[in-house]
C-alpha cells in the first residue's frame, strides 16, 4: 500500500510521544517535538477539513490510557482536552490493528527486540501506510534511519 497523496493531501502515523508532546501542557512534561511535527498536528487537529491527515494507532490510545488513566482529575482533563479534539477532527483516524501490521511486526528485527510492543506495533502501522512518522522516540528515529522502512518527523 502506498501513502495516501491526492492533490496535496498528506497522511502522517502519530506515535505516543508525539501525542504526548503535542499536548505537553496537558500531560505536564516538556515539550519535545519539532515545530514541523507540532504544525503537522495542529494543522491535523483542526475542526475544518485540511490537506494534513493524520492516523493514529489504537494503541497509541490504549498507552495513554494504560500510563495516565489514572486519577479522575486528570483522566476528565486528557478526555476533554486531548480525546475530544482527536474525536472531532475530520482529519484524523484511530486506525485498529490490521493484519498487514501484524505482518509488518514480523519484518522488524531483532533491533527493536527490547522496544515497547507498541512502538513496534505503531512503526509497523506507518511501514503498512507506507507513511512519515511523527515520533521523538530515539530507538524508532534510529531504526527508520539505519532501515529506511518509512520517513520520519521529529
Amino acid at each position: 500500500m502506498t501513502c495516501v497523496i491526492i492533490g496535496m493531501n498528506r497522511l502522517y502515523v502519530a506515535d505516543t510521544t508525539s501525542i504526548i508532546s503535542y499536548f505537553n501542557e496537558v500531560f505536564n512534561v516538556p515539550r519535545k517535538l519539532s515545530t514541523r511535527g507540532c504544525l503537522i498536528i495542529q494543522q491535523a487537529l483542526s475542526a475544518n477539513p485540511s490537506n494534513i491527515r493524520l492516523s493514529i494507532p489504537s494503541v497509541v490510545l490504549v498507552e495513554i490510557f494504560d500510563k495516565w488513566f489514572l486519577e479522575d482529575e486528570i483522566a476528565s482533563k486528557l478526555r476533554y482536552e486531548v480525546f475530544e479534539p482527536i474525536k472531532g477532527s475530520p482529519n484524523v483516524e484511530v486506525k485498529p490493528i490490521e493484519q498487514e501490521v501484524l505482518e509488518n511486526m514480523l519484518k522488524i528485527g531483532d533491533e527493536l527486540g527490547n522496544h515497547d510492543m507498541h512502538d513496534k506495533i505503531i512503526l509497523a502501522s506507518a511501514m503498512m501506510l507506507n507513511c512519515p512518522l511523527i515520533t521523538t522516540d530515539s530507538k524508532l528515529i534510529s531504526y527508520i534511519r539505519n532501515h529506511k522502512v518509512v520517513s520520519y518527523v521529529s
